[in-house]
């Protein structure tokens, strides 16, 4: 399952030549919050990592590319999210030598930095 079909509804806000902003609403009825811990509903960060994804993915389509990711260069998690909030992707992406992509993006949940990840891609 895709962390994306529990996160569906995204919005894109800004696609530019420089990055992608995403937002989507987070379901307090989404099965993953029933053991991701109970009594205390936290969003795991590997769907803050599949936004940006998601992100880099609608930047890539609106510019005519195919980028594959090729590796997490740093990826930290710095307050929760919990059920109900509105998460933020927010991206800049600088292409650089040999057809890789430099992406630096950090998720906010209702407007507090969530994470901050640094990723590279592959053009295809």
């Amino acid at each position: 399952m895709s962390a994306v079909t529990l996160l569906p509804g995204e919005t894109l806000r800004r696609l530019d030549d420089t990055g992608v902003t995403l937002s989507v609403a987070v379901d307090p009825e989404a099965p993953v919050f029933a053991g991701h811990y109970p009594r205390f509903p936290l969003l795991p960060g590997v769907f803050l990592l599949e936004l940006t994804q998601c992100a880099v993915r609608r930047f890539a389509a609106g510019h005519g590319r195919r980028l594959l990711l090729e590796s997490v260069v740093s990826a930290r998690f710095l307050s929760p999210v919990t059920p109900g909030a509105e998460v933020t992707a927010d991206c800049a992406l600088t292409a650089g030598e040999d057809a890789l992509w430099t992406v630096t993006g950090h998720c906010t949940a209702d407007g507090a930095k969530a994470a901050t990840f640094r990723l590279r891609y592959r053009e295809l």
